[in-house]
Order: C-alpha cells, then structure tokens, then sequence
C-alpha cells in the first residue's frame, strides 16, 4: 500500500508540473514518467529527474547542449536508470552523439549516472574535487579531471562552454557553466530558484564562502540572460541576486 500510495503521489505531482508547464513544451518520457526534457531554446534542452527524500519529490536539473554534430551533458540524470532512459531519448529525438559529460559536484543528482555515460563511451569530467569527494561519498567517480580550477574565480574552455569555479557554495566542488552565444549561465545547484526561501541541503556547503561564489558568478557573467539552477525552474540574472537575500535571511 505504502508503495502504490508513493506512486500516486509522484503521478501527482508530475503532472501538476506537467500542466505548469505546458507552455514550455516539457515532455514526459515515454516509459519514465520520473524524467522530463523541455527544449529552452535551439540547441539547448533541460532535462529534469526526480528523486524521493522523507515521501517528497524533489526535480533535479541538468542540461543538453548542441556543438556542431555532437552534444554536450551538463550533468546526469538522477541516477543510472534515469540516466539511461535520457541516453534513449537523446538519440531518438536529437539524434546526434553526446561527446562528453561534465558533473557540477560530487553529489548524486549530478554524478549518478557517471557510470552510465563511462559505459557508452561517453567520457565524464569534473572539478578535481569532485573525484575524491565522489569516491569518499560511494558516489560513481568521474573518469577525468579538469585543469585550471584550483582558485575560487578561475574558469577554464570546455569545447563551446566555460566552466568557473567560483568557489564552494552548495558544495565545496560546485561549478557553473556559462554558454556564451546564449547568454546562459548554468548555476547548479549553487543556486537556488526563486520561489524557495531557504538554501536547502547545506550538508556539505560552504557556507562561509558561499556569497563570495554567487558574487564570482555576477561578476564573471554581468551579460547572463537567463540562469538555471539545480533543483526548479529557470528565470534571469534576478535568481543571483535572489541568493543574496537567503543569504542575509539565514545569517550568512
């Protein structure tokens, strides 16, 4: 009964989400009703999954983006089966192949299908960081390490995207990744959507330099137009600023 009632509860809320956005034309997967993908705009899909903590549904975020003949992952669904349900529903709907994966920190809404994408051939990257918190945390490890991050503020080429470090915020590994002909920056889970009040999971944040990384970000992207974050939905430059204000409101 307990898992039935589960189920009913998370057809719920999918499809509250589903009707919410409507408008931007974010699909259900066939066969995985706890994945979804909404093109942003062209050349760029968000795909969200959902995981369950103390009987509550939360999304988790990450996106697609096309270079040339091939795609790029920003991080992997939330889990290996969701993973591999995206995997499925990229080369039938896109149909091109993703060239690589980048995880925004070590956590496992964001290296959970690592494994998955290593086995297809797909090569995962990460924050240095993040392959020994991975590994301390049991999480999938991803397989190669980027280069010219060891400073709070330093950025590095990742094909067509850069990837900052802006320093530990959510995690003390968490990086951003803005795509420059879009004017897009992809906040991770640093950043918080507008409608929370609060700054979440704070396990293995860094509080402490968390403001200072929002501020990298501002600064390092003063031209973003839109900004997406890890768990929500996506708005502009306002959802910065946004964690300012939880910020002061937490006493950070």
């Amino acid at each position: 009964m307990k898992h039935h009632a589960f189920y009913a509860t998370w057809l719920l809320l999918l499809g509250l989400l589903t009707v919410g956005c409507q408008s931007h034309h974010r699909h259900s997967l066939p066969g995985n009703p706890g994945l979804q993908v909404e093109q942003l705009e062209p050349g760029v899909w968000m795909h969200t999954s959902y995981n369950t903590f103390n009987g509550v549904v939360y999304p988790s975020n990450g996106l697609i983006v096309r270079e040339d003949d091939h795609l790029v992952l920003l991080d992997s669904a939330w889990g290996a089966e969701a993973t591999e349900a995206l995997l499925v529903w990229i080369d039938k709907e896109i149909g091109l192949p993703v060239d690589r994966a980048l995880s925004t920190h070590f956590h496992s809404d964001r290296t959970g299908g690592a494994a998955v994408l290593e086995a297809a051939g797909i090569p995962v990257w990460s924050h240095p960081m993040t392959q020994r918190l991975s590994a301390e945390a049991g999480n999938p490890v991803p397989a190669n390490a980027l280069s010219g991050l060891d400073t709070a503020g330093n950025t590095t080429a990742f094909g067509s995207v850069e990837v900052l470090y802006p320093g530990g915020g959510h995690a003390r590994d968490n990086i951003m990744v803005w795509l420059p002909e879009r004017k897009m920056l992809y906040g991770g889970c640093a950043v918080r959507e507008l409608v929370t009040d609060n700054l979440g999971n704070t396990a293995d944040a860094d509080l402490a330099h968390w403001p200072q990384a929002i501020r990298h970000a501002q600064a390092a992207y003063p031209q973003a137009e839109t900004v997406i974050p890890g768990h929500g939905e996506p708005g502009g430059p306002e959802l910065l600023e946004h964690m300012h204000t939880l910020f002061e409101d937490s006493g950070t």
